[in-house]
């Protein structure tokens, strides 16, 4: 990804940052609510559903950009779009998705089945993030967070189903959602929410 393309991303809140290289102030331009949806393989877990809802004013400033024919919704030409100016320049962030296997990072290869949908006026991203290496959640302890480093983005866990196991894949996991360590940058500090996977043991990584 190259810095244009961040700040264009980050441009569509703050015009002013399109026209000039200026470094951004850290704190929160757009806010995202998300939710995940764990999806399994085998009992391992492949890939995590995302989904973002944005704020009000982000999703007005990208549905004036991308809804050419200002119908209220984004046809495949227009979701393409999107695909290709805003969200794949996102991949070198991780998509602000972190997951952590046995206390090592583990890795996004790449995301794939996104679309777009509005609700109550507020836009909505939806999509896959599959990881390189399916994951067997019994054998380590899996940990995964939502955030964006450069606390541009206030990106958290919410609604009332902030995160789900698919049904489909027979996995009997609970999960548990708790505060992550602070993290700062150019003054700005945020702590990102946590979520825990419990899906049988992982002795060898539990807490005494």
């Amino acid at each position: 990804m190259t810095g244009f393309q961040y700040r264009w991303f980050c441009a569509t809140v703050a015009a002013v940052v399109a026209m000039a290289p200026l470094a951004i102030s850290a704190h929160p331009h757009v806010w995202v609510t998300a939710a995940a949806n764990l999806k399994f393989d085998a009992d391992k877990l492949t890939r995590i559903g995302m989904r973002w809802q944005f704020d009000s004013f982000f999703s007005q400033v990208l549905t004036g950009d991308f809804d050419k024919n200002a119908d209220g919704v984004f046809d495949v030409d227009e979701t393409q779009a999107m695909f290709d100016q805003v969200f794949t320049s996102l991949k070198d962030f991780g998509f602000f998705t972190h997951i952590r296997v046995g206390g090592a990072d583990a890795v996004f290869d790449h995301a794939e089945n996104f679309s777009t949908a509005t609700d109550r006026g507020d836009l909505v991203y939806t999509f896959d993030l599959v990881l390189s290496e399916p994951v067997d959640p019994t054998a380590a302890k899996v940990q995964f967070t939502v955030y964006d480093p450069t606390i541009y983005v206030d990106i958290a866990f919410g609604g009332d189903l902030p995160v789900t196991v698919d049904p489909s894949s027979g996995a009997k996991c609970t999960w548990a959602l708790s505060n992550g360590d602070e993290l700062s940058n150019e003054g700005a500090y945020i702590t990102p929410q946590v979520v825990t996977l419990e899906c049988g043991k992982w002795p060898a990584y539990r807490s005494p």
